[in-house]
């Protein structure tokens, strides 16, 4: 009789693609997809940001080094004082140092934007372009007393899902300009400071194409915050050059979603406000920075500092 042998079983490892889940508590922030989050948009603006390789993660992980070390480097610029804070405030015509607070993604995760937007404060409010309901969301956040810009998405280098209305390096002028005009009229009857950059490490590198944003930002009196996720950003060659006002941002605050992290950053923030009379910093509406920015706007009753909207920070530095 012969014997039965049993079959070979052979065990093939399967190929998953990551996918990241998309839900109400999870983020996506500026140039970088960080700690594997996401940030969820309501349901009829949700795009492509619903999975992630490998590869992407890191480029834009790299990207969020780069840009720290960048940060840290300016951070002890600053710290090594030219004037006397008192002859900088004195030039400056203020009386403290001046802080600003900017809240990039608004508009896109309607809850955290509420949360945000609960805060009675001079905050500066800075909303996607992609949203639902962004004028009712923006008069909301005029009426906690927060000022209103655009966080206008630019294309960035690393590999990423990108906004539906991103202004993109391969754009002609035409089209570049058109798309920002959309842009603009999804606030049309809103009072809009100034824009601020949402990705845009490519964009904001190529001067033709920048400066086409500029031209217009010029004819509207609108100012351009430069979010500095490229360190060869031509924001500020081009705004000298055709006298547009400009600042550009000193401290990230969320790149951890950390409670203890982003009060951190916020004590750097006041460290460099301290050296040079002013700082600005951006954060997300994320899960921890509205507790954290909150307890901290509460202990500024105790320090001297003034929380003021960026526009006062760009009005006394480009005078």
């Amino acid at each position: 009789m012969q014997e039965n042998i049993p079959a070979a079983i052979v065990i093939t490892e399967e190929i998953v693609e990551p996918k990241l889940e998309l839900n109400d508590s999870t983020d996506i922030i500026g140039d970088f997809i960080l700690d594997h989050e996401y940030f969820a948009a309501d349901a009829e603006v949700l795009e492509i940001h619903s999975e992630t390789k490998d590869h992407v993660v890191l480029e834009a992980i790299t990207e969020q080094k780069i840009d720290r070390s960048v940060e840290n480097d300016e951070v002890k610029k600053v710290v090594e004082p030219v004037e006397e804070t008192r002859v900088i405030l004195n030039k400056l015509d203020i009386e403290k140092p001046l802080i600003a607070v900017v809240i990039d993604d608004m508009g896109i995760n309607r809850k955290r934007t509420l949360d945000i937007i609960s805060i009675n404060a001079p905050l500066t409010s800075s909303f996607l372009t992609y949203g639902s309901d962004l004028k009712g969301l923006a008069e909301k956040a005029k009426d906690s007393g927060h000022e209103i810009m655009i966080h206008a998405p630019m294309e960035p280098k690393v590999e990423a899902s990108l906004a539906p209305d991103t202004l993109k390096t391969d754009m002609n002028k035409d089209e570049i300009e058109g798309l920002f005009h959309q842009m603009l009229n999804k606030f049309e009857d809103i009072k809009v400071s100034g824009i601020n950059n949402h990705m845009g490490s490519k964009f904001t590198e190529d001067e033709e194409k920048l400066g086409y944003i500029m031209n217009i930002l010029k004819q509207k009196d609108m100012f351009f915050l430069d979010s500095k996720t490229s360190a060869a950003s031509k924001g500020k060659a081009l705004a000298v050059l055709d006298k547009i006002d400009f600042a550009q941002r000193d401290v990230f605050l969320d790149n951890e979603n950390d409670y203890e992290y982003i009060l951190s950053q916020l004590r750097k923030t006041e460290t460099i406000a301290n050296k040079k009379g002013f700082a600005i910093a951006i954060c997300h509406p994320k899960s921890q920075t509205y507790p954290a920015l909150k307890d901290w706007i509460e202990s500024l009753k105790n320090k001297n500092f003034e929380l003021v909207h960026v526009s006062k920070i760009i009005e006394a530095i480009n005078k």
